[in-house]
C-alpha cells in the first residue's frame, strides 16, 4: 500500500475524498431537481440560464487563473511574499471588477440574452430564462474572489477547503430547492445558488487568512506579474471557455428537440464528470504546482517522471470507471432520479445518453492533465488551439448527427472533440520540451546540466 500511495502526488487523496463528497452531494441535488421539476422546460430553462455567466466568467477570469496564476505566484513564493501579496490582491481586485461590469450588462440585457441561449423555448419559457439570469449574474462576481482564493490554495497545496468549497456549493442549492421553491419557484433555485457561492468563498476565506495572507482591495496593474498574467491570459480567452460554448452550442442544439432535453442532457453529463474530477482533475490539479515547480527548478527529467506517473493513474482508473458506469448506467439513474415528476421514458433517454458519454471519460480526464502540463511550461496558446478544434469538431459533428441520432448526437459528438484534442496534446508535448531545454540552454551557458 505504501509503494502505491507513493506514486500518488501528494493531495490527490484529500482532493479525491473532498470531490467524492462534492459530487454526491451534487448528485443529491440532482436527485431533488428531477423529482421536483421532472425532464421539464423550468429545468431548462434553468440550465439555459446558466450558460452565458458562466462562459463570460470562464472568458475573463478563470482564464487567467487556472493558466498563468500557480506557475507566477509559485515563483513569487519562493523569492518575494511581500510581491506575491501585492500580486494577489491586484488579481482579486481586478477580477471582482471585471464581473460586477459583466453581472449588470446581463441584467440589463436579459431578454436579448434568454432569446440566444434558448431560440428553441416559447416566449413564456424564456422569459423564465431572462428572469432568472438577473439573479444568476451575481454569482460569478463572488465566483471570481473565490477562484483567486483557490489559486493561493493550490500553489499552497493545501486542499482540503478547496476541495470542501463545492460541497459547501452544492448545499446551498439543496437548500434553495428543498426550502425557497416552494415560496419562490423556480428563482429560488437561483437564489440558492448564490448561497452556494457565497458558502464557497467563505470556506477558502478562512483557510486563505489562516495561511497569513492579508487580502485588501488594490489594484497595481503595472506589475511585471500582472503584465505577465495577461499575456498568458489573453490566448487561454479563447480556450478555457470552449467546453462551456460547447455545451451551450448543444443547448441551442438540445432547445429545438422535445422538452425536457436539455435537462436530460445536464444530468447524463453530471454523471460523467463525476469520475473525470475524481481522477481526472483531482489527479492533474495536485500535480499542477508540482510540475511547475519542476519547470522552476529546471528539472526536465522530474517534470517527464510527474506528468508519466500522472498519466498512468489517470489512464488506469478512468478507464476502469467508464467501464463500471457504462454497465450499471440505467440502473444508476433510475436510483438516483426514479420517482416523483422523473418518469420511465426519461429514465431511458438519459441512460442512453450516459452511455454514449462513458467514452469520453478517459479522453477528457487526460486532456485535463495534459493541458495543465503545458501552463506548467508558461505555454497556453497550444492548449488553446487544440480546445478551438476540438469545439470545431463537437459542434458539427452534433449538427450533422441530430437528425439521425437525436440527442445520442451530443455525448457522441463530445467524445470524438476530446478524443481529438488528447492525440494533439500528447504529439505536441514533446516538441514542446525540446524547446524549453534549448531555451534554458542558451540563457543558461554551457555548464548548464539540471534538464
Amino acid at each position: 500500500m505504501k509503494k502505491f500511495l507513493r506514486f500518488i502526488p501528494a493531495g490527490s487523496i484529500i482532493l479525491g475524498v473532498t470531490t467524492f463528497l462534492s459530487y454526491g452531494a451534487g448528485l443529491f441535488r440532482d436527485r431533488i431537481f428531477a423529482t421536483t421539476f421532472g425532464a421539464s422546460r423550468a429545468l431548462d430553462a434553468y440550465n439555459a440560464a446558466f450558460l452565458l455567466p458562466d462562459l463570460l466568467f470562464n472568458i475573463l477570469i478563470a482564464s487567467g487563473i487556472a493558466a498563468a496564476f500557480v506557475p507566477i505566484l509559485t515563483e513569487l513564493l519562493k523569492s518575494d511574499n511581500k510581491r506575491a501579496t501585492e500580486y494577489i490582491n491586484t488579481m482579486m481586485t481586478g477580477a471582482m471588477g471585471v464581473m460586477v461590469l459583466m453581472a449588470g450588462a446581463i441584467m440589463l440585457f436579459a431578454n436579448t440574452i434568454s432569446v440566444w441561449v434558448a431560440p428553441g423555448f416559447q416566449p413564456h419559457d424564456q422569459l423564465l430564462v431572462a428572469q432568472l439570469l438577473r439573479y444568476l449574474a451575481l454569482s460569478p462576481i463572488i465566483f471570481g474572489v473565490s477562484n483567486t482564493l483557490g489559486a493561493i490554495l493550490v500553489a499552497k497545496r493545501k486542499f482540503l477547503y478547496y476541495g470542501l468549497s463545492p460541497v459547501l456549493y452544492n448545499f446551498g442549492i439543496i437548500v434553495g430547492t428543498v426550502f425557497l421553491v416552494p415560496h419562490f419557484g423556480m428563482v429560488g433555485v437561483a437564489l440558492g445558488t448564490i448561497i452556494g457561492a457565497l458558502l464557497h468563498l467563505l470556506v477558502r476565506l478562512i483557510d486563505v487568512i489562516r495561511s497569513g495572507f492579508k487580502l485588501k482591495l488594490s489594484f497595481h496593474p503595472s506589475t511585471p506579474e500582472f503584465r505577465k498574467t495577461i499575456s498568458l491570459m489573453i490566448p487561454k480567452m479563447f480556450g478555457h471557455p470552449v467546453e462551456l460554448a460547447t455545451f451551450w452550442a448543444f443547448t441551442i442544439i438540445a432547445s429545438r428537440l422535445e422538452p425536457g432535453s436539455v435537462a436530460i442532457m445536464s444530468f447524463a453529463r453530471n454523471f460523467e464528470s463525476v469520475p473525470v474530477s475524481l481522477i481526472g482533475i483531482t489527479v492533474a490539479t495536485t500535480t499542477f504546482p508540482l510540475l511547475a515547480q519542476a519547470i522552476t527548478n529546471h528539472s526536465l527529467e522530474q517534470f517527464k517522471k510527474i506528468l508519466k506517473m500522472s498519466f498512468w493513474i489517470i489512464l488506469g482508473g478512468s478507464v476502469a470507471a467508464a467501464g463500471i458506469i457504462f454497465l450499471i448506467r440505467e440502473p444508476l439513474i433510475r436510483l438516483v432520479f426514479s420517482g416523483g415528476a422523473f418518469n420511465q421514458a426519461s429514465i431511458v433517454r438519459t441512460a442512453l445518453a450516459l452511455g454514449i458519454f462513458t467514452l469520453a471519460i478517459p479522453t477528457e480526464s487526460l486532456v485535463q492533465l495534459m493541458a495543465r502540463a503545458f501552463y506548467a511550461t508558461k505555454n497556453t496558446a497550444i492548449p488553446v488551439v487544440f480546445s478551438i478544434i476540438g469545439f470545431a469538431i463537437s459542434t458539427s459533428t452534433a449538427l450533422y448527427l441530430v437528425p439521425q441520432l437525436d440527442i445520442v448526437a451530443l455525448p457522441f459528438a463530445f467524445f470524438l472533440a476530446s478524443a481529438v484534442e488528447l492525440l494533439l496534446l500528447l504529439v505536441f508535448m514533446p516538441w514542446r520540451l525540446r524547446n524549453i531545454a534549448k531555451e534554458v540552454s542558451y540563457s543558461s551557458g554551457p555548464h548548464f546540466d539540471k534538464l
